[in-house]
């Protein structure tokens, strides 16, 4: 799709939900979804706030959120809504990537319900490519939100005592391979790597779930501040060698841990390891992206960036200026300043990186 085409949808969407909101659509517009820019990786949706599973490396209580949990606040059609006003986010099929799961369970009984009519909300009025992430079973449901959806089923070990508030591992990776056999893209999440626990029974683990179908892998990175590496110990973990540099409740830290091994015990296996979580959504759904230096992911062909594409969106959004296509990047130099909603927003729609600087 055409920058302009791409832009004008967006448009449409967001009118057309207008209409259906009414007055609604004020409380969408301040929401944090209508405003928040989306990452290299896409943009978070938070189904929830909070999460009472207690996982002991967990960081969204680092970050302010509650160990209870309640249904986020706006209806399915004012999230995406809010979505579709956001200035940073690309909707549609080769829109803004969306991601579920980040900072809650989306699928605690409390909330798996709101939490699917958010992603069928999406899927129906947006169609960008939705990931969710999960410890939980995830309902069968989701072979029916969207064709090419991809579940993450996160693992850190086949014991479970770090999460104690969760389903054993087992259990969820049975309940991901059902939906494999229902045609739904799984993805095993190997995260965060815990090291005395992660890595000493992997290799049972990537087997338990090769031989339940799996074929995708992500390892993901523990990332510590002072309380987790404090419940981490007090559930007989030390990571304190793994970290460098100084601690803060304020920031979390990513250990240093070598993936080496996993990755390669992976690939013997058969499986096929993506270095990130949005390189699964993008693999799932049959797409590319080179946003970031992760990537490029997918099939870097279907990048397909056209000079006088890019040139038209400029023309048509105020701008003068000259554009320069370089290989998987966009450099764009125009009178003024380039609004960086409008920069961001090209780089969501055409999944290259657009510079506007010298």
């Amino acid at each position: 799709m055409r920058l302009l085409e791409a832009y004008e949808l967006k448009r449409r969407i967001a009118e057309e939900l207008a209409g259906l909101l009414g007055e609604e659509v004020d409380e969408a517009k301040a929401d944090p979804h209508a405003k928040r820019r989306p990452i290299a990786c896409g943009i978070t949706v938070h189904t929830g706030v909070g999460c009472p599973v207690g996982c002991a490396y967990c960081y969204i209580y680092s970050m302010g959120f509650p160990r209870s949990i309640k249904p986020y606040p706006l209806s399915p059609l004012q999230l995406a809504y809010a979505l579709a006003v956001n200035p940073y986010v690309a909707v549609g099929e080769w829109g803004t990537l969306i991601a579920t799961g980040s900072v809650t369970e989306p699928f605690l009984p409390s909330v798996a319900s709101h939490s699917l009519s958010y992603l069928r909300a999406i899927a129906q009025y947006l169609g960008n490519p939705i990931q969710v992430s999960t410890k939980m079973r995830p309902p069968l449901e989701l072979s029916e939100v969207q064709r090419g959806l991809d579940v993450l089923i996160s693992v850190t070990d086949l014991s479970g005592r770090l999460e104690p508030g969760a389903p054993k591992p087992v259990e969820r990776l049975e309940a991901g391979a059902e939906l494999i056999r229902r045609g739904v893209s799984v993805t095993l999440f190997v995260r965060p790597i815990i090291p005395g626990v992660t890595d000493s029974e992997a290799d049972k683990l990537l087997r338990v779930a090769y031989d339940l179908g799996y074929r995708r892998v992500v390892f993901g990175t523990l990332r510590v501040t002072p309380s987790i590496m404090a419940r981490l110990k007090s559930f007989g973990v030390d990571v304190a060698p793994y970290v460098r540099g100084p601690l803060s409740e304020r920031r979390q830290i990513p250990i240093k841990y070598p993936k080496g091994r996993l990755v390669e015990m992976a690939k013997t296996l058969g499986f096929q390891v993506l270095p990130a979580s949005c390189s699964a959504n993008i693999t799932a759904h049959g797409q590319a992206c080179a946003l970031c230096n992760w990537g490029p992911c997918g099939d870097p062909k279907r990048l397909k960036v056209d000079v006088g594409d890019v040139g038209d969106f400029l023309a048509a959004r105020g701008y003068r200026g000259e554009v320069e296509v370089r290989g998987l990047s966009v450099r764009v130099k125009v009178r003024g300043k380039l609004k960086e909603a409008d920069r961001v927003f090209m780089e969501q729609a055409l999944r290259v990186r657009v510079n506007d600087r010298a």
